[in-house]
């Protein structure tokens, strides 16, 4: 192949990633218009906001069964996922994934835009709304260590934060999608160049990063009506936690295929981050201990290694909830910067 030729393959390949990307985003920011406006004119129900008294919450679940709702969005979402895994079905466990992930878009877009009724949307969550939705605030405990230390210093970088966790999953995503045709165009039987040096599934990595920053916007958003934001961590830990069994499914079939080759590849690559071999074994030693292995090697075993790491985060964020903390008005008023600010005069 010439040298313009190439630039060309290259350039076409660019540009499908690049679709690709912005297909996915908008169609993860569309989705929950379009779910929002289906509820709201073929049910007759109006939007929940977690403002309203607990009295009319309840009043407004039983006349309105909107709990029925959200237990039943609850056993769909879970059934599929699950259901994804133990076939090793790629798609099912992605789309349960995304479904367990938009009511916090929801959730986000409903206080940031005050778009009506998309608060809707937060149905899925309903049976956990309030001090349980907090169950995977150990997701946050990396926004606390980067946040706390600049309010002490009176510098607010929370929007930021998140608009830089957003910025850079979406630039890996896309890397990730390139290196992904670009190795599909070569005719590579592993994809192991540019992103895929440092991580073995860098588009999976790029949309966990992504919806992270898209978390922390939510839990920053602040009660227009008053009250306390319970955050959207739980959400996103249950769909990570999905796509990273989802991923670990993959290695399982590429095993299957290349054999040695994709060993040889696993062998000198990290799983998504590359983090240091003593915290690497420390991740792994309870699917290790539970598997007698260090890889899941069939659907059953991929939704037990989900469970039980579900459990151990959700055990590791209990002290958030025994303690109600953050405290007062919850995430959207952490940290207090008005304690912290210098005083003047």
């Amino acid at each position: 192949m010439d040298g313009k030729s190439a630039r060309l393959t290259n350039l076409v390949l660019l540009l499908l990633a690049v679709v690709f990307t912005a297909a996915l985003t908008f169609a993860t920011a569309e989705a929950p218009r379009v779910f929002n406006r289906f509820i709201r004119e073929n049910f007759d129900v109006l939007d929940l906001h977690p403002a309203i008294e607990p009295e009319l919450i309840e009043q407004f679940m039983i006349s309105s069964h909107v709990r029925l709702i959200g237990y039943s969005c609850l056993v769909v979402v879970g059934v599929l996922s699950a259901v994804g895994l133990l076939a090793e079905k790629r798609g099912l466990s992605s789309l349960g994934a995304i479904a367990f992930f938009l009511p916090t878009f929801g959730h986000f877009a409903g206080h940031m835009f005050f778009l009506a009724g998309l608060g809707m949307l937060r149905a899925l969550w309903l049976p956990f709304w309030g001090p349980l939705l907090k169950l995977g605030d150990i997701a946050l405990l990396p926004y606390v260590i980067l946040v706390y230390p600049f309010a002490l210093l009176g510098v607010d970088i929370r929007r930021g934060l998140a608009f830089l966790a957003i910025a850079a999953g979406l630039l890996v995503f896309l890397l990730g999608t390139l290196s992904w045709l670009y190795a599909r165009f070569q005719k590579r039987g592993t994809a192991d160049l540019w992103p895929y040096r440092f991580s073995r599934h860098p588009q999976y990595l790029g949309w966990m990063m992504w919806s992270y920053g898209l978390m922390l916007l939510a839990i920053q958003a602040p009660i227009p009506m008053g009250g306390q934001n319970p955050g959207a961590s739980l959400p996103w830990l249950v769909s990570s936690l999905v796509i990273a069994c989802v991923a670990l499914g993959e290695e399982a079939g590429m095993r299957r295929e290349r054999g040695e080759e994709y060993e040889a590849y696993r062998s000198r690559v990290p799983f998504l981050l590359p983090l240091p071999g003593l915290v690497t074994r420390l991740f792994s030693a309870p699917m290790r201990f539970v598997l007698m292995g260090d890889r899941p090697r069939r659907g059953r075993e991929l939704v037990i290694v989900f469970l039980i790491y579900l459990a151990i985060l959700v055990l590791l964020s209990l002290p958030f909830v025994l303690l109600n903390w953050p405290p007062d008005l919850g995430w959207s008023d952490w940290p207090p910067y008005w304690h912290l600010m210098p005083r003047v005069g």
